[in-house]
Order: C-alpha cells, then sequence, then structure tokens
C-alpha cells in the first residue's frame, strides 16, 4: 500500500472540512471514510486532527464543522517553580480520575514535551499520562465528557439524558456555569440552568449517560451567578446558603495530623478538648453534610460527631451496622450516646 505523504493528507483533511461544511446536518465517520475512499481508522485519525485544532467536533454519532471562532490559547512563559505547580496539579488530575480521559492524555503528553528539555519535568509528567491510560474505558463517557467541556467553553446549550442514583433516568437541556471536580468518588459535577426544573442543578458527569450540543443555543451566564463563591459553603459539592455548625471530637492518636491541614475555609482554630485530655475539637460550617460523611468515616473510631445532632445520630446507626456486620452485637440497657460509642470503639 502507498505511503501518505503530508500533501495528500492535508488535501484529504480540507476535504473532510469540505463536506462537514456542504452537510450541515452533519455526517458519520463511516460516511466519511466511504465518500473519501479511505479506512474508517485513517478518517477518525483525520477527524480527531481536525477536533485537536478546534475545526470540527463531534455530537453523538455525528461529526459537524465548528462554525465557533476556535478558542486559542495564548502563549505564555513559565518559571521552573510554575512548572512544578503544573507538573503537582497534573499528579491531582490523574489521582482523581477513575477512567480513561484521551483529552487529558494528549494534554499531559504536550505539558510533558514542552517541560522535557526546559525543567526536567517531561519524563514525571509523560508518566503520568501513561497512568491515565491504564485507566479503564467507560463506554460513551469520552463522549460525554467532551461535549460537556464544549458546551461549557462555546456556551452553547447541551441536551443531556441523566441517570441519577436513586430514580428513573430523564432527559433536560442544561446549559453549564461550572465544571467542578471532587475527590469523593473521582467524579466532576456541572453546575448549571437546568430546563426540567427552571433552575440551578448540579449533575454528576459520570451520570450522564448521553449528551448533544443543541445547535443554534447560544447562552450567557448570568451575571448574578456568584461562580466559585457559590461553592464556599460547601465541604466538596454540596452547596447552599444557610449552613449549620459542624463539631467533631478527634482521637489523640491523630490529632496531630488533624492540626496540620486547614480542610474548610470556614474551619475554627483547632482547639483541645476540655473535657478529654489529648483530645481535639474541629469546628467548621457547611451547607450539607452529604459529601462531608465519606471524610468522617475515613477516620474511622478517631473521630466522633458531637454536633450536628442529627448527624451523630446517623453516624452512631451506622456504628451498630458495622457491629452487626462483623458479628457483634451490643449488650441491652439504655446507655448514653458516649457510652454507645465507646461500647463499639473504645477509648
Amino acid at each position: 500500500m502507498p505511503k501518505t505523504t503530508n500533501n495528500d493528507r492535508h488535501a484529504r483533511m480540507e476535504r473532510v472540512i469540505l463536506l462537514l461544511q456542504r452537510q450541515m446536518d452533519g455526517l458519520k465517520e463511516l460516511e466519511i471514510a466511504k465518500e473519501l475512499h479511505i479506512e474508517r481508522r485513517v478518517a477518525n485519525n483525520y477527524l480527531r486532527d481536525l477536533e485537536n485544532r478546534g475545526q470540527v467536533y463531534k455530537n453523538g454519532k455525528l461529526w459537524y464543522i465548528n462554525d465557533q471562532k476556535p478558542i486559542v490559547l495564548r502563549r505564555f512563559k513559565l518559571e521552573a517553580e510554575e512548572a512544578m505547580v503544573l507538573y503537582l496539579a497534573s499528579r491531582l488530575f490523574v489521582k482523581q480520575s477513575d477512567k480513561r480521559n484521551i483529552m487529558a492524555e494528549n494534554v499531559l503528553e504536550k505539558l510533558a514535551t514542552i517541560l522535557s528539555t526546559d525543567a526536567g519535568l517531561g519524563d514525571d509528567i509523560a508518566h503520568a499520562a501513561q497512568e491515565l491510560t491504564r485507566r479503564p474505558m467507560q463506554e460513551g463517557y469520552e463522549d460525554v465528557f467532551q461535549t460537556i467541556m464544549r458546551g461549557y467553553l462555546y456556551r452553547r446549550r447541551v441536551r443531556i439524558v441523566y441517570h441519577p442514583y436513586r430514580g428513573d433516568k430523564f432527559e433536560t437541556i442544561i446549559e453549564p456555569y461550572l465544571l467542578e471536580p471532587s475527590a469523593i468518588g473521582f467524579s466532576t459535577y456541572v453546575i448549571g440552568y437546568s430546563s426540567i426544573v427552571d433552575k440551578l442543578r448540579t449533575y454528576k458527569i459520570e451520570r450522564i449517560i448521553a449528551a448533544e450540543v443543541v445547535r443554534n443555543s447560544d447562552y450567557r451566564i448570568p451575571n448574578d451567578f456568584p461562580g466559585l463563591s457559590l461553592l464556599q459553603n460547601a465541604w466538596s459539592i454540596f452547596y447552599g446558603d444557610e449552613t449549620i455548625q459542624v463539631v467533631l471530637r478527634f482521637h489523640p492518636s491523630v490529632a496531630r495530623r488533624v492540626q496540620e491541614t486547614n480542610w474548610h475555609p470556614s474551619q475554627h482554630p483547632i482547639s483541645e478538648d476540655p473535657e478529654k485530655a489529648g483530645y481535639v475539637l474541629m469546628r467548621f460550617e457547611v451547607a450539607d453534610t452529604t459529601d462531608l460523611k465519606p471524610w468522617i468515616r475515613t477516620w474511622g473510631a478517631n473521630c466522633e460527631v458531637l454536633q450536628p445532632e442529627a448527624l451523630r445520630d446517623e453516624m452512631i446507626g451506622e456504628s451498630r451496622r458495622y457491629a452487626e456486620l462483623y458479628g457483634w452485637e451490643i449488650g441491652g440497657g439504655k446507655m448514653s450516646r458516649e457510652d454507645r460509642f465507646n461500647s463499639i470503639f473504645g477509648e
């Protein structure tokens, strides 16, 4: 088979653009391959290259010409220390990602190439990209991820099919206002206006099973949308205007570790517990405790919830279920909350 020259490749990619310009309703990858008399995998390579240049985009199974002006980032120079920040950020992203994300792999590979000769960090960042390649593929996830990103970047509404943790699937049109990663559950969330409720909603991208950009559907983020300030009362992603105070007591064995970190913007200075020598108390305010509970569980018996009452009762209930799960039953008789806690986990 004759080798394809750069000129041939360029000419065929130009033909892809011309095809999509004529077919404003979009074309499937296989249709493009047949029109150009090339293999489907070759057509896919051309389309991906054009997509990276911002000239075409995929919406569902169809490819379209990008009638929006491509976003081109300005070049910027980095000091070695600033490059190190990018390296640490890339490591954090890889740890937060539990699925393959080819877009992210490409970004890390480009970053590795740039930094390999200038800052000596290229190999490490390339390894971070390689770690992503070992993540399992989830069918449809990458297309959904890219579609949500495209809707946000180009301010286009996105029609999604969402399958909540509890409940049936539903369809809605969203206007992405904010994208936010969360270490809890290795997840990324999109926050924005949702047509089905006619108000702001948060959707977990991993639960979106289908997404497509709605053509000719520009939107503007309202001037009164607070941006990241929306999350100032959230532990991670569950936000709200009203807050509740949380008070946690930590065992002396972890007291130093707790004091090393400022865990939340509203956190009060960590103090010694006047009732228990060696123990420390942590106080802060959050809008919702839903995404706080997994963090509390990571401390096991070294963390006791004192406030709010409802959260404390919930954790006591979980402690009882843990005891039953491992075949240890709590004896009868009425006990105080303190005794119930210590009867399970001890001092």
